[in-house]
């Protein structure tokens, strides 16, 4: 289900990341490594951890273009293809352990920033896109074979 026109609370957004992001890493491992593999080249990426990476880097990004917004400051133009392709390649010596690991800790830092965030800047057309994207739409693009969906 789409939620394009759907407007997200805080409770929302911390219930999805609940749901689905909180389980994504010990669902990924009961996969198989060939399901693992066929999963990421079903995705667009060459490997699990360049998934991984490609999840958590809009994470952060939507959580610093947030602030950002918040303060004020105007956004400079993303390429999406580019960054995508350019965080990946920024990630591509770690091991999966420590993407892993990375992935958890933003996890985390999302669901903080969620937490912490005034109530009233998910009022702002373009945080709320950004973190539904994150929170719900970007699982559902992603979600594994094995999960279900959040709706």
């Amino acid at each position: 289900m789409s939620s394009e026109n759907q407007q997200f609370s805080r409770q929302d957004l911390l219930a999805d990341l609940e749901k689905g992001w909180k389980h994504y890493l010990s669902r990924l491992q009961e996969l198989s490594e060939e399901e693992q593999a066929r999963y990421a080249q079903e995705q667009g990426f060459s490997r699990i951890p360049d998934v991984l990476v490609h999840i958590f880097v809009w994470w952060e990004r939507s959580m610093q273009r947030s602030l950002m917004i918040l303060d004020g400051h105007s956004l400079p133009h993303t390429d999406v293809d580019a960054f995508n392709a350019e965080m990946v390649e920024q990630y591509q010596q770690w091991t999966r352990q420590a993407v892993e690991e990375k992935f958890a800790i933003t996890l985390t830092t999302l669901e903080r920033f969620l937490i912490d965030l005034p109530e009233t800047a998910l009022e702002h057309e373009r945080i709320q896109l950004w973190l539904r994207i994150d929170a719900h739409d970007h699982y559902e693009d992603h979600r594994l074979p094995n999960e279900l969906a959040l709706d």
